[in-house]
């Protein structure tokens, strides 16, 4: 990185003991394991007195936060549930990042399933992820330490609930390998120094003078430095984003899924958090910024293709201006899976009009059955579908090296 970016408190370190309890290591394993490791300090920066970048950066910036409030205004205007499918695909491509995938009809499957038939597949801890941004953005409290605990919470408590509830106590870190810190890429700060770090983080993440992707950014690589718990920091933090960017209105009537765009350049995205670190805040910024470019676009193709969709189904869908099967068509739009069961209770419609409304899309080829079973019957809307595994397509992991 060039010596003349701006500078940014740099993280430090302090060594501490290691004492290794487990067992079963080969000799080479335990040769690489040491009496003392180095933990990350993270630097306070609450008080920080203003984010400094770059002029070419701040340009880039100011076109990047234009960008999302021309899509949010243009897409949460012009098509109506576009936010539901946004938040699918932001919990898909965040899941990505920590290499959890699994395909859009098996995501919205797992939707239908009581919680006490859910296990620990990848789509239902990615659907747990589009349940984690639900949740988050219903919520107006302040971004505190209890409010990271809530929203971790709510991504594990099917999966994980043993890891939820407070911060960690224990040491965690990032790469190298899973029996000690030795090697790993980030050894994050000791847990007890967790609690002063997040009220420190907290006090930054809710002021409102360091303008706004820019800030959004910092704190989100401040966060994942902290990573204050033992599992779900980066899908937690990228919640947190999505948060951020509607606190600072940033948008306002839908979702920009800009994990979709970190994650087509991951690189870049890794490499931000590491020179963060050092003190260096240009590069993860420019994450963020080149992010919300790539999404924006990506995005924007997917609302088309989606209007696109919906005009296709106003002309081979027969029925009064008044029937229920223009409000199931609404739904059938931003859920790709439905039954008549959430058909009724999403549109407080009885369970017989419901049925009468898919039965007549099933007949119009746009509901498909999953099941030969009647019972319990779920409706798979693939053309939605389809759009959905484009955008994850066209937003796929990439590196550049």
């Amino acid at each position: 990185m060039a010596d003349n970016q701006p500078s940014w408190p740099a993280a430090t370190v302090e060594t501490l003991d290691w004492a290794s309890n487990i067992a079963g290591l080969s000799g080479r394993q335990r040769a690489r394991i040491l009496p003392t490791y180095q933990a990350t300090i993270t630097p306070a920066i609450a008080d920080v007195e203003s984010i400094e970048i770059s002029g070419r950066t701040a340009a880039d910036l100011a076109e990047a936060e234009a960008t999302i409030e021309r899509f949010d205004a243009s897409v949460g205007a012009s098509l109506s549930g576009f936010a539901v499918i946004a938040l699918r695909t932001e919990a898909v491509a965040s899941s990505r990042i920590e290499n959890l995938s699994a395909s859009a009809t098996s995501i919205a499957l797992a939707e239908h399933l009581p919680k006490t038939q859910r296990g620990n597949s990848n789509a239902e801890a990615i659907y747990a992820n589009v349940e984690t941004l639900r949740h988050a953005l219903e919520r107006d409290t302040a971004i505190d330490a209890d409010e990271i605990i809530e929203i971790q919470r709510v991504l594990l408590e099917q999966h994980a609930p043993q890891l939820t509830g407070k911060f960690r106590d224990e040491q965690v870190w990032i790469g190298g390998s899973n029996y000690s810190p030795h090697g790993a890429e980030h050894v994050a700060p000791h847990h007890h120094r967790v609690p002063a770090a997040i009220n420190d983080w907290s006090a930054f993440a809710q002021r409102q003078d360091l303008g706004r992707l820019a800030h959004i950014a910092v704190a989100h690589a401040q966060l994942e430095t902290i990573h204050p718990f033992p599992d779900g920091n980066g899908r937690t933090g990228r919640v947190i984003v999505q948060r951020m960017l509607r606190r600072s209105g940033l948008t306002t009537e839908t979702i920009l899924p800009i994990s979709a765009g970190l994650l087509t350049n991951i690189d870049q995205y890794f490499a931000g958090l590491n020179d963060y670190r050092r003190g260096l805040i240009e590069p993860i910024i420019s994450a963020f910024t080149s992010a919300t470019f790539a999404t924006a676009a990506n995005a924007q193709q997917l609302a088309d293709e989606l209007t696109k969709i919906r005009e296709v189904w106003n002309e081979r869908v027969t029925a009064r201006s008044d029937s229920a099967v223009w409000l199931v068509l609404d739904q059938a739009l931003k859920s790709p899976v439905i039954s008549s069961t959430s058909i009724a209770a999403d549109l407080a419609m009885t369970p017989h009009r419901a049925r009468a409304a898919i039965g007549q899309l099933k007949d119009a080829g746009i509901l498909h059955t999953n099941s030969k079973a009647r019972r319990n019957q779920v409706w798979l809307v693939t053309e939605v579908i389809a759009a959905i595994e484009a955008f994850t397509g066209r937003a796929r992991r990439q590196r550049t090296g």
